[in-house]
């Protein structure tokens, strides 16, 4: 029994020395982070952003620890390994700016539309490295992943429900359509309303062809309609 109590004081004082031991390691310097793991890699396609040859890409930060005492610089580095997308394909600063008294801070960088993103989708790694001041935090939170080009697929926001209420079945023929009608391509961060407002709009083009008797077609060769009601 005296052996079996040495042997739980003896594991429990050895637990709280790793605690402490953890603790001083987080201790010694400020952590910064992405909030999304890597895993969680951005996705983004220039066909939906209409004419724009760039893209502007937030980059959400986060601070494990206290809030700083004054301004940062968060250094950060293109992974070349890993990276297929070519130079002149997106601009990044080497530094991004993490302000103090806050713990969580978000920066920016560009993706630039070229040729080749019209025939491939490219991959750009980017991972927060240390420097004088901050060092990088968890290793799944300290690389960002982003794929993006110029393709035509089916978008996130498209799912279930708008497949079911508002637009129906994807087509690229539809979806191509749509957003020349509505002039829109991303309804990610649209509302319910909006969304079905620019649904709404497309079913009335839609009826305007078939009484012009000149009915869409769909790839299917079927006439072309929403479910969206209104």
């Amino acid at each position: 029994m005296k052996k079996i109590y040495s042997l739980l004081i003896a594991t429990f004082f050895l637990l709280v020395a790793c605690e402490k031991d953890e603790i001083r390691i987080w201790d010694s310097g400020n952590y910064v982070q992405f909030v999304e793991e890597y895993k969680d890699s951005l996705t983004y396609s220039f066909f939906f952003y209409g004419t724009q040859e760039e893209i502007k890409v937030p980059l959400n930060m986060r601070l494990i620890g206290l809030p700083l005492a004054n301004d940062a610089y968060v250094s950060l580095r293109v992974n070349k390994e890993l990276t297929t997308a070519e130079p002149d394909s997106y601009e990044l600063e080497n530094e991004m700016v993490f302000r103090k008294d806050v713990l969580e801070e978000t920066g920016y960088f560009l993706l630039k539309k070229t040729a080749l993103l019209d025939t491939k989708e490219v991959r750009l790694v980017i991972d927060i490295v240390e420097n004088d001041v901050l060092k990088p935090g968890q290793n799944i939170y300290t690389r960002k992943v982003v794929r993006f080009s110029s393709l035509i697929s089916q978008p996130l926001w498209w799912d279930d429900v708008v497949t079911e209420s508002l637009l129906g079945k994807y087509t690229e023929t539809k979806f191509r359509l749509f957003m020349e009608v509505t002039g829109v391509g991303d309804l990610t961060e649209l509302s319910e309303s909006e969304r079905w407002s620019l649904a709404r709009q497309f079913k009335y083009y839609l009826i305007k062809k078939e009484d012009e008797g000149n009915p869409v077609q769909d790839e299917d060769g079927s006439y072309m309609s929403v479910p969206v009601v209104g």
